[in-house]
């Protein structure tokens, strides 16, 4: 059995989960087609506004050696979905570069101040690994990105854990930027070294240590979805973008253009309504990322339930062939017998037997064909009840006078056992087939009085309760043992296996009586009685099941 289901499962689940890939492939597509709209929308409306802030700068009264760090920090990168990044740059209409996304900045206030006037410039310091170390240590710790020394400690709060005192950098000073080479936050509780580079960038260059009471950090590889290394990989591929694009002729007020291919864009152009400046911007995303993200609860029960329908239909499956494949064995083996029988007799009489036992032997053969017949009967009328194909119209049948009709010829051969029939009726009208109604009384009969033990009673119950009629059939004997019970209404199942075909019966009785009571609407089952057993079947009471119709 478990062999069979397994075998039938992993067929069964191949072709759901390939359904499954398909419908999960169909979404992705369909997502990233959104996702990337909502890409190229929101990189749009970054662009204008580090536009729009780099133009105030441009045109406001900061002096002309402090406006290069404030345009800088005014090109934020965006970072608008999982798996994507994009950087911006601005120029003048002869060309010059004049500011671009930062990968890390900074900005901090000397005590006492309270302005935010001096800038930190990482990217022209660090190393791709040092960016990635200070992006993973911030990330972290977020809170470490905003920084408030003197009375408030972080955020400016009395009461947190580790109260900032204040902050030191050190590094090369041009004007308002500081290039760090070292920088640190002073805690209550001891310093805490946020970076400590000795990069060849500081070679033969002064060093300054400024404090300061209050710093804010910055870096897309902090806020992204994604994970910093695959963040700094899109971030250089987007600047890689825009180098292409405008790196061998330089950007123009003459001309605009665009790059589009694989996973990313670039454009380089004149936007109105700042026409003192020339924009380009780059994108890179990747497109399995960007489709998938969020999509992983949607995936992971989709993925769930289809294996679970596999569960059920290989459960099914294996239910059925199993059942198909003991049919197949057990008629194999009721018609063995007989045909054995046949071939027997039949290869007797063609050797010219003694005509005394001529007749003994062509009687043996006509019951066995009998037999046989009406076991393929029983076979044909099972597969019709079970197909649906067993359809009537139907008409009211007294249920109460088949059961009388039934017992009436059953009186003498049960006599004969020493067995009594006590029926007890109601007068009960169902809507149904007489003939069926009849065979399925018929065989709850035969199977009471086949397992009564001798001088013992058959019981016939029919009564009405809650607009249903309850047919029970009790028989003296032995208890039907309670593993037994869930099978007795299968083709050819056997409580006794010891039990001859001697006995009677073609095995298929209680599986028709099963079909007949479930083609009239109704139920049936089996108990089992401390000296004998029941079988009963209850139907609806004039009222025709959908399946009569």
């Amino acid at each position: 059995m478990h062999k069979l289901f397994w075998t039938v499962f992993l067929r069964t689940a191949a072709v759901f989960l390939a359904f499954w890939a398909l419908m999960a492939g169909v979404i992705s597509f369909r997502s990233l087609d959104a996702r990337e709209a909502s890409l190229r929308a929101e990189i749009r409306e970054t662009l204008d506004w580090n536009l729009m802030n780099c133009q105030l700068v441009l045109e406001g009264t900061a002096a002309a050696v402090e406006k290069p760090a404030l345009l800088a920090d005014r090109m934020a990168a965006c970072s608008p979905a999982a798996g994507s990044m994009g950087v911006f740059r601005i120029y003048d209409l002869d060309g010059t570069e004049l500011a671009r996304s930062p990968l890390t900045s900074g900005y901090f206030s000397l005590p006492g101040t309270g302005v935010y006037d001096y800038f930190l410039h990482f990217d022209p310091v660090l190393t791709d690994d040092e960016q990635l170390a200070l992006a993973r240590l911030l990330r972290a710790d977020k809170d470490l990105c905003a920084f408030y020394g003197t009375e408030g400690g972080l955020y400016g709060e009395s009461d947190v854990d580790r109260p900032g005192l204040y902050g030191e950098v050190t590094g090369v000073v041009e004007h308002n930027v500081v290039y760090p080479q070292k920088l640190v936050y002073y805690f209550a509780d001891g310093p805490l070294t946020l970076l400590d580079t000795d990069s060849a960038y500081f070679e033969g260059k002064t060093l300054t240590t400024l404090a300061f009471d209050a710093a804010r950090l910055q870096s897309p590889l902090i806020w992204s979805d994604d994970p910093p290394k695959l963040a700094l990989q899109l971030f250089r591929q987007a600047q890689a973008r825009v180098d292409s694009l405008v790196g061998s002729r330089g950007p123009s007020a003459h001309w605009a253009g665009t790059m589009e291919g694989g996973a990313g864009y670039a454009h380089c152009g004149t936007v109105a309504p700042y026409d003192g400046l020339i924009s380009a911007y780059g994108a890179a995303y990747r497109p399995l990322r960007l489709a998938t993200h969020g999509l992983g609860l949607l995936y992971g029960s989709t993925f769930f339930f289809a294996l679970l329908l596999a569960v059920l239909v290989a459960r099914s499956q294996s239910r059925s062939l199993r059942r198909e494949r003991d049919l197949t064995n057990a008629v194999a083996h009721e018609l063995k017998t007989p045909l054995a029988l046949v071939r027997s007799y039949a290869e007797g009489l063609s050797e010219d037997i003694a005509p005394e036992k001529r007749e003994e032997y062509l009687s043996v053969i006509v019951e066995e064909s009998d037999r046989m017949a009406a076991l393929v009967g029983s076979l044909l009328d099972l597969s019709r009840l079970e197909s649906g194909r067993a359809r009537f119209q139907p008409v009211p049948v007294e249920l109460d006078q088949v059961v009388r009709d039934v017992l009436r010829p059953l009186e003498r051969p049960a006599r004969k056992k020493g067995i009594t029939l006590s029926p007890t009726l109601e007068p009960c009208t169902l809507s149904g087939d007489r003939e069926q109604l009849t065979r399925l009384v018929g065989n709850l009969a035969s199977n009471a009085l086949r397992h009564c033990a001798p001088g013992g009673e058959v019981r016939f119950l029919l009564r009405v309760e809650k607009g249903s009629a309850l047919l029970r059939v009790e028989n003296d004997g032995d208890p039907i043992p309670p593993e037994v019970l869930p099978r007795l209404f299968e083709p050819f199942y056997k409580a006794d296996p010891a039990r001859t075909r001697t006995q009677g019966g073609t095995g298929l009785g209680l599986a028709l009586v099963q079909e007949i009571t479930a083609l009239h609407g109704g139920r049936c089952g089996a108990d089992s009685l401390a000296s004998g057993a029941a079988f009963w079947c209850t139907f609806p009471i004039c009222q025709a099941p959908d399946s009569m119709v």
